[in-house]
């Protein structure tokens, strides 16, 4: 069974899809739910606008409570049933965002609930074709979960592609929208979708993998769409394959910071499955990445960017702003221990109090049988919506969390299981004000 569920994963990772895709419409894209250009004169959305009295500068972030706008299992978003192999359903996620304002990419929370029949998924603007990528991979029989940034189409939407292997449920929430025209000013998030590191082909770096206790770095300035110099921090997936043991990515900035937690990895000698996850990575000064395997066995790295964030000459952030950060642990670095079906608080560390509307946040939980985790901040209500996935191989996952300057967050055990939570602070987003 290893054996079949490695050469899925494997298969999905080269692309090697080559059979026609199967095209549902779920909620209306671009209808019943208005694109982003028509949605001003949507009651809600100016109902929204005018309460928040937000600032919406172009490439501000827009933090909102974790709203689900999919689910197969229920039909919550237009579709019932399961996404059978090369089928694709659209869903429009525009309509959930707080003000009227043109929106031009969302974060997702994607989750494929236990048990994954493994296999991989993509997630790409609706409109669009698949361009063979993939964006998510799956972990045999266990919930798999992912934060995604997918640029919205021009109807408002995004699709969502089950590559190949057997059929699966898929849950969507969203988590926050960057408004849409020309980025401007420090920190200000601006779209990209390109691939930048493959080992495997020698894109981005000397064909080969990447050996045990190895340095790999990554230029990025200049490179797939990102200005020489202009950018301050990036939104990336990062996907190690081929490991045959345990072990860990350690991923540093230009200037010897740590620019996020390591990625663990799992592996065990004839069953090497792919660990992907998202990330927003601190670059250095001269734009530059630095993977290190500080395993005892050889990988091979892919690294695709969905945006950047813009470094100016303003000697002060301003508003709506992302501000990156190397990695600073919340709860003074200790575990948070959650009881069965009981909530705890995480205290955050290095963000400044009342300024922020939403952190980055990387969370990582153990020991866990798998089961969700609902991660909000901690003066809003819980939406009953899960952010976090668990699973017995410690796989972070990143989270972008609405905090509106509380600095809090609330995580809620909703499994009948005791499980540590640990977290690091990434970044946070400066709050919009009127």
């Amino acid at each position: 069974m290893r054996t079949i569920v490695r050469l899925t994963l494997g298969c999905s990772l080269v692309a090697a899809l080559c059979a026609p895709s199967t095209v549902v419409q779920a909620a209306p894209v671009g209808s019943a739910a208005a694109s982003p250009a028509a949605a001003g004169s949507t009651k809600a959305g100016s109902a929204a606008a005018g309460s928040a009295g937000l600032v919406n500068k172009a490439g501000s972030y827009l933090p909102v409570a974790a709203k689900r706008v999919l689910d197969t299992r229920s039909g919550l978003g237009g579709f019932t049933g399961k996404l059978g192999p090369r089928q694709e359903v659209s869903f429009n996620v525009s309509a959930a965002r707080p003000t009227a304002d043109p929106v031009s990419a969302v974060v997702l929370d994607v989750t494929v609930p236990a048990y994954s029949p493994g296999g991989s998924l993509s997630v790409y603007p609706s409109g669009t074709r698949w361009d063979g990528r993939v964006t998510m991979s799956l972990m045999y029989e266990i919930t798999n979960q992912q934060q995604l940034t997918v640029s919205l189409g021009a109807d408002g939407g995004v699709t969502i592609r089950r590559n190949a292997g057997y059929s699966l449920n898929v849950v969507v929430d969203v988590l926050g929208f960057y408004v849409g025209g020309t980025a401007t000013g420090t920190g200000k998030f601006a779209p990209a979708n390109s691939r930048v590191l493959d080992t495997r082909t020698g894109l981005g770096a000397e064909q080969g993998s990447l050996g045990a206790g190895h340095k790999l770095t990554l230029a990025l300035a200049g490179h797939g769409g990102i200005p020489a110099g202009g950018a301050t921090a990036v939104i990336a997936n990062v996907a190690v394959l081929e490991p045959l043991r345990v072990g860990q990515l350690a991923i540093t900035d230009g200037d010897g910071s740590q620019a996020t937690t390591p990625i663990r990895f799992s592996g065990f000698g004839d069953w090497s499955p792919t660990t992907q996850t998202e990330r927003v990575l601190k670059l250095g000064t001269d734009g530059t990445l630095t993977f290190t395997n500080t395993s005892g066995t050889a990988i091979q790295l892919i690294v695709d960017v969905f945006g950047y964030f813009l470094r100016g000459g303003e000697t002060s952030y301003p508003e709506g702003s992302y501000v990156a950060l190397s990695p600073r642990p919340v709860n003074s670095g200790q575990r948070l221990v959650l009881q069965d079906y009981q909530p705890g608080t995480l205290a955050l560390a290095g963000v400044p109090a009342r300024q922020h509307s939403a952190v980055n946040l990387v969370i990582t939980t153990y020991p866990s049988m798998g089961g969700p985790l609902g991660v909000y901040g901690s003066g809003s209500p819980w939406t009953g919506s899960s952010a976090v996935s668990t699973n017995s191989l410690l796989q972070p996952t990143e989270l972008s969390v609405r905090t509106q300057g509380v600095n809090a967050i609330t995580v809620r055990n909703v499994m009948k299981w005791q499980t540590w939570v640990y977290g690091y602070v990434t970044g946070y987003y400066l709050h919009p004000t009127g």
